[in-house]
């Protein structure tokens, strides 16, 4: 019992001490604890008249695939490939030069996306002339791919998604696909598609053009004359493009080349990128712990690219080394931050730049700047072409939202 009675005792100052308060806020400096953090949000719009769209960071010479179309919102694609010369009257076997005797023609492409739900998928060839390169137009390729010039169809089975296919031809068919002498062993190749739908594909075009695996190929097929080895008399002869001016795509829509100052232009063949700059408060530059940041765009229409194909398209987030405009340099540490572009949506688009504006701080001296680009930008480009809302819109432009935690007063709950 007198336990009972000492320890009330000494509790009894403590509560005088720190009495609850309802009329006002509790303050016990003495027993609340301190330096807690306080979680806020706040959106930051991004700079007005701060943003702007800048184009041509990808030569068509750069290109790495070949897009092609038909019928699709995001526009008409054609293709062209100029294989070279290729020396077919004869194959080396074991050391010795035998005639050769062509039997069979193919034409192949690595499909690397397409339409899943598009069926009877057909890619058109067309002979073209060999001094097409990557200055054709659009209306210029066009015209080239008339019924008189079709060579034949590569017929994609429905269930193939991706990977190469190809059309061979036999018999009497072999000869238009020869070259001519007249085109010094040259073949040029132009290639549209049709479907039961309007429907696109992307196909491999690799950069170094040395890579037999994904490259365009044309193949020679037959028989070495006074071979004995059964194993060895069945011969073939690949010809792939050897010239980046020889292959690319055309097309006959491109947003950003007759861009709208007002809205901000990411990829597409004029490989547009867009320029975004923020003024973050210094206290929460200084002070704050930044504990997430999401830049949203807002699209000014429909996003348009190629339905139902793996991988899809996405808009990256880099930031600068030094904010120079069109030319900054961006930062090369890490992946970029992305944000998924879905095609027929015109939903807000988050992406996750917390990586970005944490780098914000003023110790760092990093500009308060993103620039984005397409995800497709180092192949060339893609179906998609996003257009968004900018500064000068009236509702959608670009913000960020910032959570972050400043400290308590020091004995303040």
């Amino acid at each position: 019992m007198k336990r009972w009675v000492l320890t009330l005792a000494l509790l009894a100052p403590l509560a005088a001490g720190c009495q609850e308060d309802l009329a006002s806020p509790g303050r016990c400096p003495e027993l609340c604890p301190g330096n807690a953090i306080v979680v806020r949000d706040t959106v930051i719009e991004a700079t007005a008249g701060g943003d702007s769209s800048y184009v041509g960071y990808t030569p068509r010479t750069a290109r790495r695939i070949l897009l092609v179309s038909n019928g699709l919102s995001a526009g008409e694609y054609r293709s062209f490939v100029v294989f070279p010369k290729n020396k077919r009257d004869s194959v080396n076997v074991d050391g010795t030069n035998r005639p050769f005797i062509i039997d069979t023609v193919a034409l192949s492409f690595v499909i690397e996306a397409r339409d899943t739900l598009a069926k009877a998928l057909r890619l058109d060839l067309y002979r073209i002339p060999i001094t097409t390169d990557t200055t054709v137009s659009f209306v210029g390729l066009d015209t080239l791919l008339n019924p008189a010039a079709l060579i034949d169809s590569i017929v994609v089975a429905d269930s193939v998604k991706s990977g190469r296919v190809q059309v061979a031809i036999t018999g009497d068919r072999i000869a238009p696909f020869l070259p001519a002498a007249a085109d010094s062993g040259q073949l040029g190749v132009g290639i549209a598609v049709r479907a039961d739908r309007p429907t696109g594909v992307r196909l491999s075009m690799p950069p170094e053009l040395t890579t037999v695996g994904a490259a365009p190929l044309f193949e020679y097929r037959g028989i070495a004359e006074g071979v004995v080895d059964t194993a060895k008399r069945r011969q073939r002869i690949q010809v792939q493009p050897n010239r980046v001016a020889s292959t690319g795509y055309v097309t006959d829509t491109d947003l950003a080349a007759n861009r709208d100052p007002d809205l901000l232009y990411v990829g597409g063949p004029s490989a547009a990128r867009s320029l975004l700059r923020f003024s973050i408060p210094p206290f929460i530059r200084d002070t704050a712990q930044i504990i997430r940041a999401t830049l949203t765009l807002t699209p000014a229409g429909p996003l348009a690219g190629l339905p139902n194909s793996r991988g899809g398209d996405s808009v990256s987030a880099f930031g600068l080394v030094v904010d120079l405009g069109a030319k900054s340099p961006t930062t090369t540490f890490g992946a970029p931050p992305q944000g998924r572009l879905a095609d027929g949506s015109a939903d807000e688009i988050p992406v996750d730049v917390f990586s970005l504006v944490a780098n914000w701080g003023t110790t760092s001296g990093s500009p308060q700047a993103i620039f984005l680009q397409l995800s497709t930008e180092t192949l060339g480009g893609g179906f998609m072409q996003p257009v968004f809302r900018s500064t000068r819109s009236a509702v959608g432009k670009p913000r960020l939202r910032i959570t972050y935690g400043i400290p308590a007063k020091s004995g303040q709950p």
